[in-house]
């Protein structure tokens, strides 16, 4: 049997299990849970691939909402990834579109189940949480950490969007948080007794404000205030505030990280405060995979499915972290109306829309056709492996 007719066989799969693709994405997106607290979301898709011959282990790397499911081919050759995301954003729901994440996935998994007598290698899918995690780090960092990936040769995944497009690039990032300490005093009798914990968190914004005007085009510093003080006729004695420092060079990001913590210890010198900085989360940009983006380009122009290549995307995921690790490919799926704001209640509510699932349906098999490619053709895992390592050597 040649690749296309067990292409065909596993597109085949992927529609007769449509519908519980269907029904998995619709309990996903009603039950909207945060960040490692996704313990419905992550039970339900182990479930299903448990009841269909996966071998699934729960609990991966420590984590509660994590697991792997893995099933074996005729014979040894290439371990080939699925990702599956199911978190949601905090007082948003699903406005990310995580539920068509996981779904997909599962659908793509149960479409290979009918071909993997005749691959050589394993299939493993992941389920990975708290990906929209910025308090701590999220769920693919830690099971790298946890040595979760380790033996895997390729990871594939998509991405609901407005567009069907390649991923050239994105954004790598850094979480801080920076907190001061002041002196407590009466805001009105004796303010001259206090040092302002407050001030030292306002001028460094404005200190970072400055900063902007000299840094690449590229960079995004954004941040909030997480403690301003408690009454105000009290100087605030501490006051902090979380930034998160974006960057399409993970070098360089370094750089301007170490920039924002000197403008918040220039404002300790204003203030006579003291400031401490603590560096939460680092989420690596993407590292690029020609021959798995080939092996995803084809099989999008084989279904038919108009794309852009090569897409810079302004935006950060732990993925970047696996890609830095693993050999890696993600690319975004049309699933939704173009021109909406992201990460909002109209990406939720569109995100059980039909043309929703319908494209769902579609990137489930995209994703199959391009495991087949992997397990058909060792030597191309190969080529993508020393594509990676030529990439990780030139930084």
């Amino acid at each position: 049997m040649g690749s296309e007719e067990v292409k065909e066989q596993a597109k085949s799969a992927v529609d007769g299990f449509a519908e519980e693709m269907l029904q998995l994405s619709l309990r996903i997106q009603a039950n909207p849970e945060i960040a490692y607290e996704e313990v419905q979301a992550a039970g339900w898709v182990a479930d299903v691939l448990e009841r269909h011959g996966f071998d699934v282990q729960r609990g991966l790397g420590g984590l509660e909402t994590a697991f792997v499911a893995s099933l074996s081919g005729q014979r040894p050759g290439p371990v080939v990834a699925l990702i599956a995301e199911y978190d949601a954003l905090p007082g948003v729901g699903h406005g990310c579109g995580h539920n068509l994440i996981a779904a997909g996935a599962v659908g793509a998994a149960l479409g290979l189940r009918a071909v993997m007598p005749r691959m050589q290698g394993v299939l493993k899918v992941f389920g990975t949480p708290a990906e929209e995690c910025t308090s701590e780090p999220g769920g693919k960092i830690r099971l790298i950490e946890a040595g979760a990936f380790e033996g895997v040769d390729a990871c594939l995944m998509f991405h609901p969007w407005t567009a069907t497009q390649l991923v050239g690039s994105d954004l790598a990032v850094a979480a801080l948080d920076i907190s001061f300490q002041g002196t407590t005093a009466h805001a009105a009798a004796d303010p001259w007794r206090g040092a302002n914990a407050l001030d030292g968190v306002l001028l460094t914004y404005t200190n970072i404000n400055a900063l902007r005007q000299h840094v690449k085009s590229d960079v995004r510093i954004h941040g909030i205030v997480t403690h301003g003080g408690d009454a105000p006729n009290v100087v605030p004695d501490h006051a902090s505030a979380r930034f998160a420092v974006r960057s399409a060079d993970k070098e360089y990001l370094e750089e301007v990280v170490s920039r924002v913590e000197d403008c918040a210890r220039g404002a300790t010198l204003a203030t006579g405060t003291e400031v401490a900085l603590e560096r939460i989360v680092t989420l690596e940009n993407t590292l690029p995979n020609e021959v798995l983006a080939g092996i995803v380009r084809a099989n999008l122009e084989a279904e038919g499915m108009g794309f852009e290549d090569g897409v810079f995307l302004p935006g950060s995921t732990d993925f970047g972290n696996l890609s830095q690790r693993v050999p890696s490919f993600w690319f975004m799926l049309k699933t939704h109306r173009a021109g909406i704001n992201w990460h909002s209640k109209v990406v939720a509510d569109e995100a059980v829309s039909d043309v929703a699932h319908a494209a769902m349906i579609q990137g489930a098999k995209v994703l199959a056709m391009s495991c087949i490619d992997l397990f058909l053709d060792p030597e191309s895992a190969q080529l993508a492996r020393d594509e990676f390592q030529r990439n990780q050597a030139s930084g």
